[in-house]
């Protein structure tokens, strides 16, 4: 009889035991994030022109309408800006997504592992950098050195006949992806049409820069055929040297832009610039989409391509008139 107690209690005391470990003990459930619980900080370049002001605009506005909070830092076209604002967002807790649009291609990676030691999504939008892949979620952008190769294509078109083809390149930032790239994928290609590039140098994405620039190179020479202008600002610069140099931008010397803004087409209607090659500034919806498929453990492929195409003069009217920048 007190073997058949002892018996009962314990399965009495197994019984309560197993109660409570499973009234103690809740299944763990991950948190499924929503764009209302982003917190990003984004790091601008700066603001070098009306491809910019449409990317910037891009970010605030698909933030705005998603619900995202967006803490936006302008670098003003500074490399130490950029480190910095990097690292304050590191440190500020509210942050889950770091936004960056890098001015140089080099110089990331130690914050890099600092974003990630604490927990950070880093995703690379519009400009690619020199860094380990595992160290960012993805890069969302433009195939800059495509749209040289494009630019090349279409400037063998346009000197198809010539019997000179001497062209000049306007370069952005000689530190950038989109720079680099560009100049790169333009002479892959120059050399199927007998291109020679007689002088390159930056302009810095800037108008007025290109115009002087340019400016400066008719003062040594005139016998120039074609401008291969890394943005439409420096493209539109040149234009006008030219014009003021007594020749004829679009004639005389044919022009080839890389962006695609309003700014552009109105200079194609003008019959100033010749062709633009696109480069698609509103990407602030897949980047934010990316970013939030990364906030919730999906794995991303390491570049997510923007749709781009080209533009020629005698479409530009009708064109224009669509144009969001």
């Amino acid at each position: 009889m007190k073997s058949r107690i002892v018996y009962i209690m314990v399965i009495l005391s197994m019984l309560l035991s197993l109660a409570a470990c499973s009234g103690g003990q809740k299944t763990a459930q991950k948190k499924t994030y929503t764009y209302q619980d982003m917190v990003v900080g984004f790091i601008q370049t700066g603001s070098e022109g009306g491809w910019r002001a449409a990317n910037t605009a891009s970010f605030k506005e698909t933030a705005e309408k998603l619900g995202i909070k967006l803490k936006f830092y302008d670098a003003q076209n500074k490399m130490e800006n950029q480190l910095s604002a990097f690292r304050n967002f590191i440190a500020d807790k509210e942050v889950n997504v770091i936004i960056l649009a890098a001015l140089e291609t080099t110089g990331w990676e130690d914050v890099l592992k600092e974003a990630q030691k604490a927990g950070k999504i880093v995703v690379l939008e519009d400009r690619r950098i020199d860094a380990p892949e595992t160290l960012y979620a993805t890069y969302i952008g433009s195939d800059f050195a495509e749209e040289g190769r494009k630019a090349a294509i279409e400037m063998c078109k346009l000197l198809e006949g010539s019997a000179k083809k001497n062209v000049v390149e306007l370069v952005g930032n000689v530190g950038s992806s989109a720079a680099k790239d560009r100049g790169q994928g333009f002479r892959e290609k120059m050399g199927e049409c007998g291109i020679t590039i007689i002088k390159s140098q930056t302009a810095n994405w800037d108008a007025t820069e290109g115009k002087a620039v340019m400016e400066a190179w008719l003062k040594e020479t005139t016998d120039i055929q074609g401008v291969f202008a890394q943005n439409d600002e420096m493209g539109l610069g040149a234009a006008q040297a030219i014009k003021e140099a007594g020749l004829d931008p679009g004639d005389d010397i044919k022009i080839i832009t890389v962006d695609a803004t309003a700014g552009a087409f109105k200079a194609m209607i003008a019959g100033d610039i010749n062709t633009v090659i696109e480069c698609n500034p509103l990407l602030a919806p897949q980047v934010y989409e990316a970013a939030l498929k990364a906030l919730n453990g999906e794995e991303l492929p390491k570049w997510i391509p923007s749709q781009e195409g080209v533009f020629y003069a005698k479409d530009a009217e009708t064109i224009l008139p669509t144009r969001k920048y």
